[in-house]
């Protein structure tokens, strides 16, 4: 029985078409199904139901996939652990980060910080909707996860608080709501709105206070891309909705806080039991660092400052 073997018929097993498993292995299909017919002819049962194009797992096949992918997680760990034994020098650290965070002043901190002490590790960010990321943390897609702090947390994972966060309405620094220390949810929705859809939490969380206050957005312009959404907010005309800590050194836009306050909490999930590699642990010890800082920061003049985060 073979490593290669082993990792076949997992991707046979959840395609469930040899085609696409093929595809996914990276070697000719005769070569797949070859290796799948020895590690069958070596375990002396059949693993899957072939039927022309179509195969099924057999019920010793849906047995055996839970001990192969242990077996090829426990070799993908130790071989983490052999190359961890060497210096913090080359690899990969891949980071999820939820849509609609936009922590890009903490990032561009963490980001700096980190290249500078190891230039040979690349970090890898993907920025994708909250809900996909803890799947992506158990398909080892991802080492880390930053997102906005899930209500449960599932008992194959863990969560380290970051910090907190708030909405907050977002308009540009000439615009005539600038000058306002605050602004509630009745007069946001009679403004020219440009928001995240519903697929993203910051929105549900808006449309459910705005709910309760016995009102209804109608914005204009939907997208999905906060870059965009301040963009838009800087050109003047436009008001919208964002976590504070997503317009952290913006320049030319000004911060009104809700009213009522809507608390944002973020953590870091990461999957329990998990070898976690040094290059991973020190990107972590960075970024509770450098949220830390910001957290104690109190300078108004300053134009990352902690004032923005809710402690």
């Amino acid at each position: 029985m073979e490593i290669r073997q082993l990792k076949y018929f997992v991707n046979a097993a959840t395609t469930m078409n040899f085609t696409d498993a093929a595809r996914l292995s990276n070697v000719a299909q005769s070569t797949l199904s070859q290796q799948i017919r020895q590690l069958e002819t070596e375990l002396d049962v059949p693993l899957f139901h072939r039927q022309g194009k179509h195969v099924q797992l057999t019920a010793d096949g849906k047995l055996f996939l839970v001990d192969a992918r242990r077996i090829l997680d426990d070799a993908r760990q130790g071989l983490e652990r052999l190359t961890d034994a060497k210096a913090v020098k080359t690899g990969t650290v891949h980071i999820g980060l939820a849509s609609g965070l936009g922590i890009s002043a903490l990032m561009a901190d963490v980001l700096t910080e980190y290249n500078r002490a190891h230039p040979g590790i690349c970090l890898h960010i993907v920025q994708t909707a909250a809900p996909r990321l803890p799947e992506m943390l158990r398909k080892h897609i991802l080492d880390v996860a930053m997102t906005f702090t899930p209500r449960t947390v599932d008992d194959d994972l863990v969560s380290r608080p970051l910090f907190g966060t708030r909405l907050c309405a977002v308009v540009a620094e000439h615009h005539p709501l600038a000058m306002k220390d605050s602004i509630d949810i009745q007069q946001v929705v009679r403004q020219p709105l440009v928001l995240p859809s519903a697929a993203m939490l910051i929105r549900r969380r808006f449309d459910s206070i705005a709910k309760e206050q016995n009102v209804e957005a109608h914005p204009a312009v939907e997208i999905d891309d906060l870059s965009h959404i301040i963009y838009m907010v800087r050109g003047g005309r436009w008001v919208s909705i964002v976590p504070d800590v997503a317009t952290l050194a913006v320049r030319g836009i000004v911060r009104l806080p809700l009213q009522p306050t809507v608390l944002l909490p973020t953590s870091v999930l990461t999957l329990k039991d998990n070898y976690e590699r040094r290059a991973v642990s020190e990107f972590l010890r960075m970024l509770s660092a450098s949220a830390n800082l910001l957290l104690r920061t109190k300078n108004e003049s300053c134009d990352v400052c902690g004032e923005t985060f809710i402690v």
